[in-house]
């Protein structure tokens, strides 16, 4: 079996369990699953799982400026001009290694906006996705790598 079919298997299990957990334990699921897709589109591995977690947290915390920044004004212009400026921030940051996966902070910025800046909320699912990623293609990993040398393919 393919590794991306023994990893598809995976990422399905894994996801019904997320499912269930995240809503047995009162996490926001769909956050879980926008924190996986960044764990994937990172990369994967454990670079992108570390890229995937800093851009996402960093979407985070811009978007909490650009809501406490704009609360600040009566007029809806300063709300598009620190909208603006903090997407400047969130592409230019990518110039440091550790935050160089543009779409993750994006992605964090977006889970807080449609929270309304629940961010004790968002950051928990933002985490627990990456690490749903995380493992879903390590047990994959795993159990291609397995079944290879079970048939003597390694």
């Amino acid at each position: 079996m393919s590794r991306s079919t023994i990893t598809a298997i995976s990422v399905g299990i894994f996801s019904g369990l997320w499912a269930w957990i995240s809503d047995s334990m009162g996490l926001i699921g769909w956050i879980g699953f926008i924190g996986c897709t960044s764990y994937f589109a990172s990369g994967g591995n454990f670079n992108g799982f570390k890229k995937s977690i800093f851009a996402n947290l960093s979407g985070v915390l811009w978007a909490m400026a650009i809501m406490i920044c704009s609360s600040y004004f009566v007029s809806s212009y300063w709300g598009y001009f620190f909208t603006g400026f903090f997407s400047f921030v969130m592409c230019i940051q990518a110039k440091s290694k550790k935050l160089e996966f543009i779409p993750g902070a994006f992605c964090g910025c977006c889970c807080t906006f449609a929270t309304s800046g629940n961010w004790k909320a968002v950051i928990p699912a933002l985490l627990c996705g990456a690490v749903l990623g995380y493992v879903s293609d390590m047990v994959g990993f795993y159990i291609h790598n397995l079944l290879a040398k079970q048939q003597g393919n390694i």
